[in-house]
């Protein structure tokens, strides 16, 4: 899997798309939650667009059109990435203790509630084709749509058993494994992290 080419800044590592559902890679879009190594890959309007693009919830043209605001108006486009940032945490509110087989408390589920309300009017069953579409994204926080309701899907018709979270860095996914033996946000990275300290624990032990 290839990473996504965010700008890091100064942070050393990659990101990658890897947890099989878009609201989950976007929660994943925090580096190391919650520790000193914490990095936010969304920290800037630019990287919100190559990563929406990059997942699927954002076109092309979509991304030029949203592109061209940024420096034409940038109080709006910040205003915009708070948006991004404020449905983050709600969503991992929701999905992390999911992941951890607990309860999301009332208030998390009633704020993605709250969000669903507020985009669906942007939603509309396309009269050609028959499936659910959107109303062109114009701003950043357009992006919101996509991922409520892929949220919301997840919760309400996805396998919640099969939820989990990287053993190594927390990141969130969906296991589609046939014996549910997933435990690495991607093998690559943590899970040869993991192998490579067992394996200096073990030889540390036996010298």
């Amino acid at each position: 899997m290839e990473p996504v080419p965010l700008d890091p800044g100064d942070y050393r590592g990659s990101y990658k798309a890897a947890a099989g559902r878009i609201a989950l890679d976007f929660v994943n879009t925090v580096s190391w939650p919650g520790t000193d190594r914490e990095h936010d890959w969304l920290d800037r309007p630019r990287n919100v667009v190559v990563w929406a693009v990059a997942v699927g919830a954002l076109t092309d043209e979509e991304a030029e059109t949203i592109d061209a605001s940024i420096p034409a108006d940038p109080e709006r486009a910040m205003r915009s990435l708070r948006r991004v940032h404020a449905l983050r945490a709600d969503l991992a509110d929701v999905f992390t203790p999911l992941a951890h087989r607990e309860q999301p408390t009332v208030a998390a589920v009633e704020n993605l509630n709250q969000q669903l309300a507020r985009t669906s009017s942007r939603r509309r069953v396309d009269p050609i084709h028959l499936a659910w579409t959107w109303q062109p994204h114009r701003e950043l926080a357009d992006i919101t749509d996509v991922l409520v309701h892929d949220a919301a899907d997840i919760i309400t018709t996805a396998d919640l058993s099969r939820l989990g979270y990287c053993a190594g860095c927390d990141w969130l996914f969906l296991d589609s494994t046939k014996n549910r033996s997933r435990r690495w946000c991607d093998m690559a990275d943590c899970g040869s992290r993991d192998k490579a300290a067992r394996y200096y624990h073990r030889h540390r032990r036996g010298g």
